[in-house]
C-alpha cells in the first residue's frame, strides 16, 4: 500500500462534542414568551389549588395567592363526604370504562373495515360518514330519537349514541391504510381467514394508534356531561361532571348546605374541581406519549 507522509489527517470531530449552534437573542426572547405563556396558563391551576387549602379569612383578605399562607384539608373533608359526588364519580368511572371499550370497538373494526381494499358500497358508506361531520339532524329530532328509542332517563343514553366518533375513524382507517398488504397476503397463504387477520396480524400492530383513541374516548368519557342534562333526571344517573356544574352553578347554596362552618363555597367549588381533575392527570403523562405518535402516523395515509 503507498504511504503519503506529506498528508495531515485531520480527525473527525465526534458528533455533539462541539456547541455550533449558539442561543441568540431571539432564542432568548422566544424562551422568556413561552415560559409567560406557560405560568400564565399553570398559575390559575395553582391558585385554585391553595383556595381549595385555605380558610375563608385567608381567602377574603387575598383572593389571589402566591403561597399558602393557612392549610386546611376541611374543604376535602366535606368534597369527599359529599353522596352525590361519589355516586357521580361512580357513574363517570362506569362511562369510562364501558364507554371506552364500547367506542373503541366499533371504531376500530369500522376503520379497518373500511381501510381494506374495494368492495361494494365502501364509498358510499364513507361519504355518509364524512356527512356528519359537517352537518347535524338538529336537536329536537335527535331528542325524539332518543325519546323513541326508550333511552330516555337511562344511563345508556350517555354510551350507545356516541358509538362512532368520525374524527377518531378516520384515524384508525388510515393506520391500517398505511400497513403494507402484503402481511395479509402472506396470511391468506397460510391459510388464515379476515377475522384471523385482523386479531393476529393487524390488531397487535396498531397498539400505539389503539392507546391513542382509546385515549381521545376515556378523556370524552371522563368529561361528558350534555347528554345527561338533556335526557338524565334520575339523580343517582348522573355522572360527576354534571353533578360538579349543578354544584358550582348553586355554589352559594348548595355548597354552603354541604359544608361546616370551616368551609366557604369558593374552596368547596375548588375542592370538587380538583377531585374531578386528578385522577385523569395521574393517568394521562403515562398515555401522552402516544398521543403524537399515534397521530402523526394515523395521519400518513389518507
Amino acid at each position: 500500500m503507498r504511504k503519503f507522509k506529506n498528508v495531515k489527517y485531520m480527525p473527525l470531530k465526534p458528533k455533539g462534542s462541539t456547541f455550533d449552534k449558539r442561543i441568540g437573542a431571539l432564542d432568548w426572547v422566544l424562551l422568556v414568551i413561552l415560559a409567560v405563556y406557560a405560568l400564565l396558563i399553570i398559575y390559575p391551576f395553582y391558585n385554585a389549588l391553595l383556595i381549595s387549602l385555605s380558610p375563608e379569612s385567608v381567602y377574603i383578605n387575598t383572593p389571589f395567592l402566591l403561597w399558602p399562607k393557612e392549610i386546611t384539608f376541611e374543604n376535602y373533608a366535606t368534597v369527599f363526604s359529599s353522596a352525590s359526588l361519589w355516586s357521580g364519580f361512580r357513574v363517570t368511572l362506569l362511562l369510562l370504562i364501558v364507554g371506552t371499550a364500547y367506542q373503541l370497538f366499533f371504531t376500530v373494526i369500522t376503520g379497518y373495515a373500511l381501510s381494506r381494499g374495494k368492495w361494494f358500497g365502501k364509498n358510499f358508506v364513507m361519504n355518509m360518514i364524512l356527512v356528519t361531520m359537517f352537518f347535524g339532524g338538529g336537536l329536537i329530532p335527535y331528542y325524539m330519537l332518543i325519546k323513541n328509542l326508550g333511552l330516555y332517563n337511562k344511563i345508556w343514553v350517555m354510551i350507545i349514541p356516541g358509538a362512532i366518533d368520525t374524527y377518531n375513524m378516520l384515524l384508525m382507517r388510515n393506520y391500517f391504510a398505511s400497513l403494507p398488504p402484503d402481511m395479509e397476503e402472506s396470511a391468506k397463504i397460510d391459510g388464515a381467514n379476515d377475522i384471523q387477520i385482523f386479531l393476529h396480524v393487524y390488531l397487535p400492530m396498531s397498539l400505539p394508534m389503539l392507546a391513542t383513541v382509546g385515549l381521545f374516548f376515556a378523556v370524552g368519557n371522563w368529561n361528558s356531561w350534555y347528554n345527561a342534562l338533556l335526557f338524565i333526571e334520575e339523580p343517582s344517573y348522573k355522572p360527576l361532571q354534571l353533578v360538579l356544574r349543578e354544584m358550582i352553578k348553586t355554589s352559594t347554596s348548595s355548597m354552603e348546605s354541604l359544608g361546616q362552618k370551616e368551609t366557604f363555597s369558593e374552596g368547596l367549588t375548588m375542592a370538587s374541581i380538583f377531585f374531578s381533575i386528578v385522577p385523569m392527570m395521574m393517568f394521562y403523562p403515562f398515555l401522552q406519549r402516544f398521543f403524537v405518535k399515534g397521530l402523526v402516523v394515523g395521519a400518513i395515509k389518507g
